[in-house]
């Protein structure tokens, strides 16, 4: 994989280049364009900003299968058929367009969000113990979160060349 050139602007923000050419794609996780889906209480992502560039956001699995009143919950805690045939099938309608792109020499650039126990890329958050508790203790490890593994087996599957890693943070 290689690892993407961004470049920071003065607001902390990310900003990709971009030419006069439609040639790439971006594919970002659903919070760093919508900052509102993320879990209540968990520090932003660092945003990206879009200008210039072409951009398709990811929906926003956990929001989508829990709610927006949903509690912290890590990769070890998604991670069963039922969420990742979720995953597969809200994916399934942008796996074909990208498919579709890439096929008309279009790049695929696949921006994740740290930590996230679904759509990290490099890095996921792991443990959780089951049961009531009055705190919840987790930490992060290397590797996908749930929802990026189950897009990249799927584009794999499809023989779709991309590009990914997480957002800076």
């Amino acid at each position: 994989m290689k690892k993407l050139e961004y470049y920071r602007i003065s607001q902390g923000h990310e900003k990709f280049e971009t030419s006069d050419t439609i040639d790439e794609v971006i594919v970002v996780g659903h919070c760093l364009l919508n900052p509102l889906a993320r879990l209540k209480g968990a520090k932003p992502a660092t945003p990206v900003d879009p200008k210039g560039a072409n951009v398709i956001q990811l929906p926003c699995p956990e929001s989508m299968y829990l709610g927006m009143r949903r509690r912290e919950i890590t990769k070890d805690q998604l991670d069963h058929p039922s969420y990742r045939r979720f995953c597969r099938k809200i994916f399934t309608p942008l796996a074909d367009m990208l498919e579709d792109l890439a096929a008309n020499g279009i790049k695929l650039r696949i921006i994740g969000v740290p930590k996230s126990p679904s759509c990290g890329v490099c890095i996921t958050s792991v443990g959780g113990e089951p049961g009531k508790g009055t705190e919840f203790h987790h930490s992060h490890a290397p590797g996908p979160g749930v929802f990026m593994e189950e897009i990249i087996k799927e584009l794999e599957r499809r023989n779709v060349k991309f590009e990914i890693e997480d957002a800076h943070q």
